[in-house]
């Protein structure tokens, strides 16, 4: 369905359309979430200078050890020297698929709070309201872990809903709303359909998520995707046009805050999913340049200083089929 819209559309077209919007000075701050550790030793990442960075990790990894706990202690301790500051979505286990209790996810979460107390952002579910997870029938129960994570950690910045823009949303929010407690102000969604269909902005699932909610809203998982195994090869075209519109839809509210691209380098098989900047040899794509194009007109840089923002592809880039 994806594709055939898409070819609908015109990519050329819509890249046109969005150059001028992409102009506009941002009220938002660009993040970029990545599961590898790459990132973090790449001297582009340094070079961007980008303050927020997201993971996503099992609910129980500080309450079980082992190497989904070693690997978020060897993570967040590159994130925490390279000066960054993540967010943090907690998933189903690495043991076994499903929804945890309340208590239990209670305590895993306090033992990650304890773990790691310089964490501070949280999505309590990643991507509530998609098929693929055990919260896609269950918005009462992905409420309670929304309730659960406020009393763990009173101070922090926990994101209400993390939902997909997808044909669910407004029936599934309405439902998780009714059993939330208190009234959150701080959401958070992902916009894939809204930037890679190239919606415009009063036909949005961000613009439908702004009237469901109040308060702050953070794009927490969006991207121009190249690969994706229900729609096939979209292209770097594509892609590189859909970073311009996902670069361009906050400046219609100010309630967006902060944007979170996702992902930063392709795996060497992508399997199911493929938006990166980089390929799997740390080359950059167009996604790229067009984000290293934004940036210095938002921060009104000159080609110096533009070409600083790519260097060349040092030894601290990791190929992902190597090893």
């Amino acid at each position: 369905m994806l594709t055939k819209v898409l070819a609908a559309v015109g990519v050329s077209a819509c890249a046109l359309a969005m150059a001028s919007r992409a102009d506009a000075s941002w009220g938002f701050e660009l993040g970029i979430g990545e599961q590898g550790l790459g990132m973090f030793s790449d001297p582009r990442f340094e070079a961007l200078g980008l303050e927020h960075v997201r993971l996503v990790v099992p609910y129980d990894v500080a309450c079980r050890p082992g190497p989904a706990q070693h690997y978020v202690d060897t993570w967040l301790g590159a994130a925490e020297r390279a000066g960054a500051r993540p967010l943090v979505a907690f998933a189903s286990s690495w043991r076994r698929w499903g929804l945890p209790s309340y208590r239990t996810y209670l305590r895993c979460t306090r033992d990650f709070h304890e773990r790691y107390p310089w964490v501070r952002d949280f999505n309590p579910w990643n991507e509530a309201n998609h098929g693929s997870q055990p919260t896609y029938r269950e918005p009462r129960r992905a409420a309670g872990l929304y309730n659960a994570l406020r009393r763990v950690c009173r101070g922090c910045n926990v994101a209400a809903g993390d939902v997909l823009d997808w044909w669910n949303m407004r029936r599934w929010l309405l439902e998780y709303k009714r059993h939330l407690r208190g009234h959150p102000r701080l959401w958070s969604m992902h916009n894939y359909v809204d930037v890679n269909l190239f919606r415009p902005w009063r036909l949005s699932g961000t613009r439908r998520m702004l009237r469901l909610t109040r308060g702050r809203l953070w794009i927490s998982e969006t991207a121009g995707i190249v690969y994706y195994v229900r729609e096939g090869h979209l292209g770097e075209r594509h892609a590189a046009a859909a970073t311009r519109w996902m670069l361009s839809l906050p400046s219609n509210s100010r309630r967006i805050r902060r944007v979170y691209s996702y992902q930063w380098q392709a795996e060497c098989d992508p399997h199911t999913w493929d938006s990166a900047w980089f390929r799997p040899n740390g080359a950059a794509r167009r996604s790229y340049r067009t984000v290293v194009a934004a940036i210095a007109r938002e921060r009104h840089l000159d080609a110096a200083a533009t070409r600083a923002l790519n260097p060349p592809v040092g030894p601290g880039v990791t190929d992902t089929c190597v090893g």
